[in-house]
């Protein structure tokens, strides 16, 4: 599967009597007097710069076919393997929806577009694919993509940034846009890659399978049986054989200040127990693994595992036969809390709170005995409805807070959270649809507009981390931080809930919406579904769409069905799988002192050259995430990023910033020059077109580089220039040599070095400084899975044998033993087992007093 390419510029011959001119005043100054500092080892120096100018000028002398001029062709997208020839509809207005926002490229290629007799919760639903849309992060080539919880990063995340607590929701949510790379990287980054599952409760696993009848991809989750295993058996410390249940802090089940740590420190005596909780059985935690373990069993079906299904199968039986028996309240009708410390008779708390209605969404608890009472629950005014609800905690509730009583952010006892709501708003779909209640369809649609109404601010669709429940404002909504906050569903439950796609394995699409019975239409619009793009259309008088009466249904743009009713089953084609997708190999998720690197002649103060590279894209004013040259005396200023080793590349994406229609003074360029080791390799005069607030590729020639200088020119004295990501996508490297200096390197003085005796690469890059906390990470190594050789060719300067621990896919496999070689490279071998599909191979150890260096990786 290929990116997207957004706006495109193709560099085409062209004469230029001003190239010279261009040329020349690519700056080698921050202003009078004041040098452009040096770059690191194995980059750009200020001689190669020289070299660009003279090469440059020998180009116009000599050769008119430079590429002087770059031709503007917006939004070009290239053929995407995985649909093909694919084509969707238009019947609906693609461009009003979305004129508000930027990087609107990413939103015509990726969502489904609505339409629907409720505009709050149109506008809310068009708005949240932007939250995704800030929120997701390249983190590296191999590694891909992961969907971050807040935009800035936060102390306590894991690996890359990531945070399990949402994951679920954000998977369930991604799950609908068209590029499935986004999903199966963010998938594979904890099922293989270092992301910790087991900081947090969740459903990852869940959410991974019913995402595979989304794709159709049944393959990709097949293939992580094992890796869905581990991850399983890593919450056997905290499962309770004699309960038969499992338990955590509810601080870790992503509810600080929730009704157990009041109960257990009734009296405010200690603030941990109090914030953090004791130990509990919770409803939400063990439906989680219920919901896991069901997930596996399919993955086991899958992948014609039958002893494994059945093992999964009973486990998740006897979980859920253990909730019914321990966490079942007859008295309250509720599924309750268990605090397990100094509780031999495992006694349930008294108080419902909204996780008590999780079990639904998970297929727990849909007959009516059980369900009446949650639907009660739900519409009760002293219960969780309230005008900014449902409430975390019923409103009859003694420790319920409509209002925090201090400063601290994440008070659950009351607040409206939507990473809650999306669940409840779940388990209320789920349970319609077993019709075993009284519920209905405008009581769905409460829900939902309540929903949609909380998530606003000033005016405009917003969501953060908590809502106070009778008050229209935020109660958990900091500065620079939580803005956008990406951890809660909201459009996939107008997907699945509201219009109603139930996702099926086999080749089937199920309709079954939940409408109102005063609406007369409503369409989904080139849902990407199995790899196909399909639109449904509800018009009971035939005048809106004007393709006839009821349910019409297209595929691929033909239309294969209609009818009277506004539910249908219908046979689709088989599913269209991705291909390969192209890599960026420009991203940096470790920072300053790693590679790539990013240098510039001038950063504004407030800004950070950083911020181009580190595979984070939104366009906010605030948050902040950019380099520009704001206040810069220059006339042009130059951003570089420099690799670690010369790389073959033919274009660069350029995400350009412009604040103008808010009253700033950065905006679009007024010319581009792009500069790689062999000089100019590509220019844009003509800007007129380059998308603000987007997505701007620039082409050319392919070209050998070791860096990438994009010298940009201003418009005018008072404005100046940004860019928020600087992307170079290449295909991706399919081995079996990976390089060293291409991983991911952790460590306190793992780095890339430069070793004129090593031969892998033109400027002799390798890894050294290895030491015990070291960790070279390959990612991304495909294999179709079985033992394969690896051969790991270093050199080892010292007198004595290092070792380095292998992992795959975080599994401990073997040893390697380094020799010394006396500063020589030579090979070291071993036998490991890769999986199907992309393999995450790890590198651990070293020694700080040997001088062990690492040129490359292969396997066959």
């Amino acid at each position: 599967m290929t990116r997207q390419s957004y706006n495109t510029f193709e560099s085409t011959d062209s004469k230029s009597a001003n190239l010279k001119e261009h040329v020349d005043s690519l700056p080698l100054y921050y202003s009078k007097g004041n040098p452009l500092r040096r770059k690191q080892d194995g980059g750009p120096s200020d001689a190669d710069y020289l070299l660009l100018k003279v090469s440059a000028l020998i180009s116009v002398i000599g050769f008119f076919c430079v590429l002087a001029y770059t031709l503007l062709v917006q939004q070009r997208v290239p053929p995407r393997h995985e649909l093909g020839d694919v084509k969707g509809t238009s019947f609906l207005d693609h461009e009003t929806p979305i004129s508000a926002f930027a990087g609107k490229s990413f939103l015509r290629h990726n969502i489904p577009f609505i339409d629907i007799p409720d505009s709050l919760i149109q506008d809310v639903y068009y708005y949240r694919w932007t939250s995704i849309q800030r929120n997701l992060r390249y983190i590296r080539a191999g590694t891909g993509y992961m969907c971050t919880e807040f935009v800035q990063p936060v102390g306590y995340a894991k690996a890359f940034g990531s945070i399990d607590a949402a994951a679920g929701h954000q998977i369930d949510e991604s799950r609908w846009l068209r590029d499935t790379f986004y999903g199966d990287d963010y998938i594979h980054l904890y099922t293989r890659g270092p992301a910790d599952a087991l900081q947090y409760t969740q459903w990852i696993l869940d959410a991974a399978s019913r995402r595979a009848m989304v794709t159709g991809d049944t393959h990709f989750l097949a293939a992580q049986l094992d890796d869905l295993i581990r991850i399983w058996h890593e919450w056997d410390q905290v499962y309770d054989g004699a309960a038969g249940l499992y338990y955590y802090q509810p601080v870790w089940d992503a509810q600080e200040l929730s009704l157990p740590g009041f109960i257990a420190d009734p009296n405010g005596t200690d603030w941990t127990l109090r914030k953090d909780g004791p130990d509990t059985f919770r409803p939400s935690h063990n439906a989680y693994m219920v919901a896991n373990a069901r997930a596996i069993a399919r993955a086991a079906n899958l992948a014609r595992d039958g002893f494994r299904e059945a093992q999964f199968s009973i486990m998740a039986d006897s979980l859920e036969e253990a909730m019914y028996k321990r966490m079942w309240a007859p008295e309250q009708q509720f599924f309750m809390d268990i605090i397990r410390p100094n509780n031999p008779n495992l006694t349930r708390l008294t108080g419902r709170e909204q996780v008590g209605l999780f079990p639904y969404r998970f297929g727990i608890g849909l007959n009516k005995s059980y369900a009446q009472p949650a639907i009660d629950a739900m519409f009760d005014p002293e219960g969780f409805l309230a005008p900014y609800g449902p409430t975390t905690l019923e409103i009859r509730d003694p420790w319920f807070m409509a209002t925090r009583p201090d400063d601290y952010c994440c008070y659950w006892n009351g607040m409206s959270w939507p990473y809650s709501t999306g669940h409840t708003l779940k388990s209320l779909a789920a349970i319609y649809r077993s019709g075993t209640t009284n519920v209905t369809a405008e009581q769905y649609l409460q829900y939902l507009h309540t929903y949609a109404g909380t998530q606003q601010k000033d005016g405009h669709p917003y969501v953060a981390e908590s809502h106070y429940p009778f008050l229209d404002t935020w109660s958990a909504d900091s500065w620079n931080h939580s803005e956008h906050y990406d951890h809660s569903t909201n459009n996939d439950d107008v997907i699945t809930g509201l219009l109603g796609i139930i996702p099926q394995q086999d080749n089937t699409l199920k309709i079954s919406p939940i409408i109102p019975k005063n609406w007369t239409y409503f369409a989904l619009e080139n849902l990407s579904y199995h790899g196909h793009l399909v639109t449904i259309l509800y018009d009971k008088y035939g005048s809106r769409y004007n393709v006839g009466h009821g349910l019409t249904v297209f595929v691929d743009g033909k239309e294969v069905y209609n009818g009277a009713e506004k539910h249908a089953t219908i046979r689709i084609p088989p599913p269209i799988l991705p291909a390969d997708a192209l890599i960026n190999i420009a991203a940096n998720p470790t920072g300053p002192g790693q590679y790539p690197m990013a240098t510039a002649t001038y950063t504004n103060s407030g800004d950070f050259q950083f911020k181009a590279i580190d595979g984070v894209l939104f366009y906010d004013s605030i948050p902040d995430n950019r380099w520009t040259n704001y206040g810069s005396p220059n006339r042009n200023d130059t951003l570089t990023v420099t690799f670690a080793r010369p790389r073959n590349i033919s274009s660069v994406t350029l995400a350009l910033f412009s604040d103008v229609v808010r009253g700033g003074g950065v905006d679009v360029p007024a010319r581009i020059e792009v500069y790689g080791s062999s000089g100019l390799l590509a220019m844009v005069n003509d800007t007129s077109s380059l998308l603000p607030n987007d997505r701007n590729e620039v082409t050319f020639d392919q070209t050998e580089t070791q860096f990438l200088a994009v010298n940009l020119y201003r418009k005018a004295s008072h404005l100046w220039v940004g860019i928020c990501e600087l992307e170079v996508w290449t295909p991706p490297i399919l081995g079996p040599t990976y390089h060293a200096v291409d991983a991911y390197l952790t460590g306190k003085d793992t780095r890339v070095v430069f070793d004129n005796s090593s031969t892998a690469t033109a400027n002799g890059a390798v890894v050294g400084g290895l030491g015990t906390d070291s960790n070279v990470a390959f990612s991304g190594i495909v294999s179709s899975g079985g033992q394969t050789s690896l051969i790991l060719t270093y050199s080892n300067s010292g007198n004595t044998t290092v070792g380095l621990g292998v992992e795959v896919n975080q599994v401990s496999q073997t040893s390697l033993d380094l020799l010394p070689s006396k500063g020589k490279y030579v090979n070291t071998t071993a036998t490991i087992v890769l999986a199907s599909g992309k393999n995450y191979v790890s590198l651990r150890g070293g020694s700080e007093d040997e001088g062990v260096r690492l040129e490359t990786l292969s396997l066959f």
